[in-house]
Parts: C-alpha cells; sequence; structure tokens
C-alpha cells in the first residue's frame, strides 16, 4: 500500500477546498462543519506538501458542455432496430438501491449552476456515515414522529408503518404520510419516485419484523429491542452493500483489489482522529458529482412494475412520488431484484454514456436546465473537477490494483487507441474533432470506460460464462470503480471504527443465501436485496 499521508490526495482537512484550495484554513473545514464536501484529488498548480503533483480542472466552456449533453446531441441513444439502450445483467432494482444509499449519504443544498465558484466549506447536509438515519431519523427521541407509541411497551420499538395494502399486496405497508400525502420518513428524497419509496419501506418492514424476531426470543424493553434491531438492521444494510450493490456496480474483482492493497485516495491511512475517535468523513466531489452519478445511464426509458400494470413511462404521473403509492404500482419484487438467470425484462440498463431519451427532456417540476446530461456536465465544471483521464493516469503512477495482484496499466486508460464498442467509438472521434476535447469531463469518462471495460461482473465457475454474455457495461470500470468502492467501503469501515459493529459483527437475527468469497475469505451467506425483502416480507 501507498505510504502517502493524510491529505496527499486532498484527503481529509488539508485540501478539500473547491477552490484555490491552500488559502483556507483546516479549522474552517474541520471544526464547523459535521458533513461537508472535499476532494479525493487535490487541483491547481504546482505539488502538494508530500511532492504530489496536483491535478488541472477539466477546462471545457460551460456553453459547450451544454451542447454536448443536449437532446439530439451524441449522448443520446441512437435510433433504430438494434440501437438505443440495452439491458444489463444487473436487476433493475439495483438503480433504485443505488439512489436509497446516495441519499443516506450525501445533500447538496447550496451549490447552483449560476453560482460561478463554490464556497470552500460546503456543507453536505447528510452525515456520510451509512448509517440509515433516511430510516432512523434521530432516534426515538430526537424523531418521535417515527416511532410507534401505541400498543405495548416493546412494541416501542418500531417504527411507523403506513396504510396497509390488500388483495395481491397483502403483507406489504405504504409510508406514513401527513393529510398532503407525503411521507413523514428521515429523508423526504426518498419519496421521490415510487421505486425508492418501496425501497424505503422494506427497510422500515424489516426493521420491524427483527423487533418481532427479537421479541419473540424472549426480549422485553424496548430501548434494547430497539438498539438490536437497529443494529441488524444497519448490518445487513452494510452487507447488501458490499455483497450485493458493489459485487454488482464495480464487480468482485476490484473488490478485492481494494480489500487486498487498500484505500489509496480516500483516507488511505484509515479514519485516525484526535483524542482516539475517528475522524469524520467528507464526501468527495468526484464520487458524489462524477462517479456516483453513473447510475442515471442505467435507468430505463420505462417500466412494467408488476403483470398487471402495463408499460409506465419513466415520468408517467403514477411513477412519480410525493403522494401514497397507488395499490397497482407495487413492485413485484420478482422483477425488480432478480436472479441472473432469469428471463424477465426487468433489469437495468447498461452503464454506458448514453442516458436515456426521457432525461434528456425533464419535466418542467424538475426545473432548470432540461438535459440531465448537461446537468452533471457543467456541475462537474462547476466544481472544477480534473478530467478522467488525468486520474487514470495518477492511478497508473500510483500503481493501484484493478484485480487481485493486477497493477492498472495504460490498455486500461481510455484513449484514441482503445478498443471500445463501435457507438464509444464514435463519441470518442466526435469529442475529438466537434467538441476539440483535449480530456474527457470525469462523469463522462467514467461511463465511456464502463461501457468498454466493464464486462460481467461474477466470479468462479460463471465467470466465463457472463462474460461471454456480457459486452461492456455490466458494472463501473477502473476509475469510476476504484472510487466508488473506496468511497463506500471507506464509509463501512468508519462505521466500525465509531460503533465498534462492522461486518463482522453477529446479529441475532439469521439470513439465507449463497457464499461469497471476498479477499481469500469466505463471507456468507451472501447477503443481497432479495434476502432482506423475503425475510421482511416472507
Amino acid at each position: 500500500m501507498n505510504n502517502r499521508q493524510i491529505g496527499a490526495h486532498g484527503a481529509p482537512g488539508k485540501n478539500p477546498g473547491l477552490y484555490q484550495v491552500n488559502d483556507f484554513s483546516s479549522e474552517r473545514i474541520d471544526e464547523e462543519s459535521d458533513g461537508r464536501f472535499g476532494r479525493m484529488f487535490v487541483i491547481g498548480e504546482g505539488t502538494t506538501e508530500d511532492g504530489v503533483e496536483k491535478l488541472q480542472p477539466n477546462p471545457l466552456p460551460r456553453y459547450e458542455l451544454r451542447r454536448l449533453g443536449a437532446k439530439g446531441g451524441p449522448l443520446e441513444p441512437k435510433k433504430g432496430p438494434s440501437a438505443g439502450k440495452r439491458n444489463s445483467l444487473a436487476p433493475a432494482g439495483i438503480t433504485f438501491l443505488g439512489q436509497f444509499i446516495d441519499h443516506d449519504i450525501t445533500l447538496d443544498v447550496q451549490s447552483k449552476f449560476s453560482s460561478p465558484q463554490m464556497n470552500a466549506a460546503l456543507e453536505n447536509a447528510r452525515t456520510p456515515n451509512l448509517d440509515l438515519d433516511c430510516v432512523y431519523g434521530g432516534g426515538r427521541e430526537a424523531s418521535p414522529y417515527l416511532y410507534q407509541t401505541n400498543g405495548e411497551e416493546w412494541e416501542s420499538a418500531k417504527l411507523i408503518e403506513g396504510d396497509a395494502f390488500t388483495g395481491p399486496g397483502e403483507g406489504r405497508f405504504d409510508l406514513q404520510r401527513n393529510n398532503a400525502g407525503r411521507a413523514i420518513i428521515g429523508d423526504p428524497r426518498n419519496d421521490e419516485n415510487i421505486f425508492v419509496a418501496q425501497v424505503q419501506a422494506a427497510f422500515i418492514r424489516f426493521h420491524n419484523k427483527c423487533v418481532d424476531y427479537l421479541h419473540a426470543k424472549g426480549l422485553e424493553n424496548g430501548e434494547e429491542l430497539f438498539e438490536k434491531a437497529r443494529d441488524t438492521t444497519t448490518h445487513y444494510y452494510h452487507r447488501i452493500i458490499l455483497e450485493d450493490f458493489l459485487y454488482r456496480v464495480i464487480g468482485l474483482d476490484m473488490l478485492q483489489a481494494i480489500a487486498t492493497q487498500g484505500r489509496q485516495y480516500y483516507f488511505p491511512n484509515g479514519f485516525d482522529g484526535k483524542a482516539g475517535w475517528p475522524e469524520r468523513p467528507f464526501m468527495p466531489v468526484e464520487f458524489s458529482v462524477a462517479a456516483y452519478r453513473y447510475g442515471h445511464s442505467t435507468v430505463r426509458d420505462a417500466y412494467v412494475v408488476n403483470a398487471g400494470s402495463g408499460n409506465k413511462k419513466l415520468f408517467d404521473e403514477e411513477l412519480r412520488g410525493f403522494h401514497a403509492i397507488p395499490a397497482g404500482q407495487l413492485c413485484d419484487w420478482d422483477w425488480f431484484f432478480v436472479a441472473q438467470d432469469k428471463t424477465a425484462e426487468q433489469f437495468a440498463h447498461k452503464i454506458d454514456p448514453f442516458l436515456p431519451d426521457p432525461l434528456f427532456e425533464l419535466p418542467e417540476f424538475a426545473g432548470g436546465e432540461r438535459s440531465l446530461a448537461s446537468r452533471n456536465l457543467m456541475r462537474g465544471r462547476i466544481f472544477r473537477l480534473p478530467s478522467g483521464e488525468s486520474i487514470a493516469k495518477r492511478m497508473i503512477e500510483d500503481g493501484v490494483h484493478i484485480a487481485y495482484g493486477q497493477p492498472m496499466t495504460d490498455e486500461d486508460m481510455m484513449g484514441p487507441d482503445t478498443k471500445a464498442p463501435k457507438e464509444i467509438k464514435t463519441l470518442q472521434n466526435s469529442l475529438a474533432g466537434e467538441y476539440a476535447l483535449p480530456e474527457t469531463p470525469l462523469w463522462l469518462y467514467i461511463l465511456m470506460e464502463a461501457g468498454t471495460y466493464g464486462k460481467g461482473f461474477a466470479s468462479g465457475d460463471l465467470r466465463e460464462e457472463y462474460e461471454k454474455k456480457s459486452t461492456g457495461g455490466d458494472r463501473l470500470g477502473p476509475v469510476g470503480g476504484r472510487i466508488v468502492g473506496e468511497v463506500l467501503m471507506g464509509l463501512l469501515d468508519h462505521y466500525r471504527d465509531a460503533t465498534g459493529k462492522g461486518l463482522d459483527y453477529d446479529p441475532d437475527v439469521p439470513n439465507g443465501g449463497d457464499g461469497i468469497a471476498l479477499a481469500g475469505m469466505k463471507f456468507g451467506p451472501r447477503m443481497s436485496m432479495r434476502a432482506m425483502i423475503d425475510f421482511a416480507y416472507g
């Protein structure tokens, strides 16, 4: 592992400012805000204190970025029988699980497209702790409106659920809502569409089933029941992130590389802080503004929610949030979190540089720039993100691995000679020609490398079979995979350091599933979102 000191790549407390990063005091960053945004890679002229060369922000003008991401531009899928977005090997629900995770750790309420500069102490309105505060709020005392007050004393350990569904939806519940139909939950964003709302409802139901299970085992004290149920739910949530979500999104090879080689850019020396307490994590803009926005590419143009729902366009009124979930739009979990050998058409789209049609013409209620692609590109410029190529070169120089024992090389970097799929090659030519791009904006680069290098995500006996099926776009590539993997795996480590309850925590509530091998160790039974749903609604 590289022995750089904390701060070498804009890590905690040293250079998390977004402009003129050396001109701001560390106190303004570290002491004033619990959640904050920062950088994994320092930008600017010259070198850092330990001799690491700073990276330059990508210079493409704002109006060109708007044109590049506009409807009718090179990022819109081509029309025709064999064109357009294609299905990946991941189930459609993985998109909304990713959205749920994002809402647990990031919320930027300060930056604006009209602002030419960003405050160096830009606050993250969520705590990046993977602590399910979107489900639990501030706990039973700080957020009593989320918890049951009726029934026996032990039932006060439960979260409030909304109206029960009947008929085919028997056993499932909506979120609790106010008179206007808005969900009363820890993070209102988890009601912005019916899919993420149902993921939120599933976690609430899972917690309550844990309470029932533990009570049946003899626990009576409401406070102890609540704490054990919350610890159990959070533990399995963390394992879902590692063993289901990251397993699919970055692939087992990258998981093994980070687990064995260690993190190179996100708290590379751990979270050791003052007086023995772990230092608070920051949210890297390379993650929140670029790499984790890969999910916009996986969204489908339309969804069949269940066998009786019909084909619903992405922004169909029934699929929108902030109202009671229609009884006819309950997700068939067999379609949204399926095994790889299922034949249902409910799979996420490929991760590639082509967004689905509806995202180029966002509804008027979204406000501002109508193309989500243009939004993402311009936001990257506002935050002065470095190019994808510059980060790839840095990773190669640093000797990072993309698989167990396999260092990243020049062949793993997108360039003119890359053997990319035809449609990505055409895009490369357009970027170099019409747009005269010397290097690629980070968000776009990550999507291009995923569509080129992101083949398969299985291991062992299944790997060869799935890699034959995969034509790229089934997971993130070297740069995107490492950024997403390091941040989420780092936050898992931070939670363990802060609470003493890591992935090795042994909850009293069992789970089922297949085992998974990681870094020479066997974790299992493997926890998946589907296993959690089966327990919640079983």
